[in-house]
C-alpha cells in the first residue's frame, strides 16, 4: 500500500497536536516517500554501471553442533561492477562479489569466514536482465532473470526446461524474486533506483541462514 503526502489541511492538525501527542505521531511526513507504482516502473531496477558499488551488513545463522544451538555472527560484504562491454544491444557487466557467493560462508569457532569474492556476469538487453556464460556481450548460453516492469505474483522461469521459477511479490521498497527449490531458497529485493538491497539465502533443514541488508551505494558511470 502506498502512503500519500499529508494535505496542508492534515499538516496543521497534526502540529496542532503535538502538544498532546508524542513527536512520533507527526514524524512521519519527515520520511522517505514510496514510490508510486508508475515511478518504480520509469525507475532502473538495477543500476549497473562500472564502478557502481553496493555495501551490505550481513548477518550469518547456522546450527553448531558443538555447542548445540544456534549462532549468529556478522561481516560487511561488498558488490561492485568492474567492468562492462556492449555489443548489438547487449551489455555485459562483469560483477565482483555477487551476493550469491554469501551462500558458501564458512562459520567457525571464531565466527564467520567471508568467502572469495567471485566473479558473475549479468547481461542486459534493454530491460531484459540475464545471467551470462562468459563475459562477452552474448546471449549464448545466458540464463534468463527478469524483464522490467515485474508483476505482484507473477511467475519467471529460465527456461522451458527448468522446473524451478523466479517468484515474484511485492514488497514495500519494490519488488522480491524468490528461487525457492527442494533444498534452498534466495530472494533478491529489488529497490528501483538503487538496485538489489537485501538478500537473502536459506537451506532448508538445519539452520544455514544469510540475510544481507543494504547500507550504502554509490553509483557508477555511465
Amino acid at each position: 500500500m502506498h502512503q500519500f503526502p499529508m494535505t496542508f489541511t492534515a499538516r496543521v492538525l497534526c502540529a496542532s497536536l503535538v502538544p498532546l501527542l508524542t513527536m512520533t505521531a507527526c514524524s512521519s511526513s519527515s520520511k522517505k516517500r514510496p514510490m508510486t507504482t508508475q515511478e518504480m516502473i520509469a525507475a532502473d531496477p538495477l543500476p549497473l554501471a562500472v564502478g557502481a558499488k553496493w555495501t551490505y551488513q550481513v548477518t550469518v545463522k547456522r546450527f553448531d553442533p558443538e555447542v548445540g544451538k544456534e549462532t549468529s555472527t556478522s561481516l560487511p560484504w561488498t558488490t561492485e561492477v568492474l567492468d562492462a562491454k556492449e555489443a548489438n544491444g547487449v551489455t555485459a557487466y562483469r560483477i565482483k562479489g555477487w551476493p550469491t557467493d554469501l551462500a558458501s560462508l564458512d562459520v567457525g569457532a571464531s565466527g564467520a569466514a567471508a568467502p572469495a569474492a567471485t566473479e558473475k556476469i549479468v547481461l542486459r538487453s534493454g530491460n531484459s536482465f540475464m545471467f551470462g556464460a562468459s563475459a562477452e556481450p552474448s546471449l549464448d548460453g545466458a540464463e534468463g532473470w527478469f524483464s522490467w516492469p515485474v508483476i505482484d505474483g507473477q511467475k519467471i522461469c529460465p527456461s522451458a526446461e527448468m522446473v524451478y521459477c523466479w517468484q515474484v511479490s511485492a514488497v514495500e521498497t519494490g519488488y522480491a524474486l524468490l528461487f525457492y527449490t527442494g533444498p534452498d531458497e534466495q530472494t533478491f529485493e529489488l529497490e528501483p533506483g538503487t538496485g538489489i538491497s537485501r538478500f537473502h539465502y536459506a537451506h532448508h533443514g538445519t539452520t544455514n541462514e544469510v540475510e544481507a541488508k543494504l547500507v550504502s551505494y554509490s553509483k557508477g558511470r555511465r
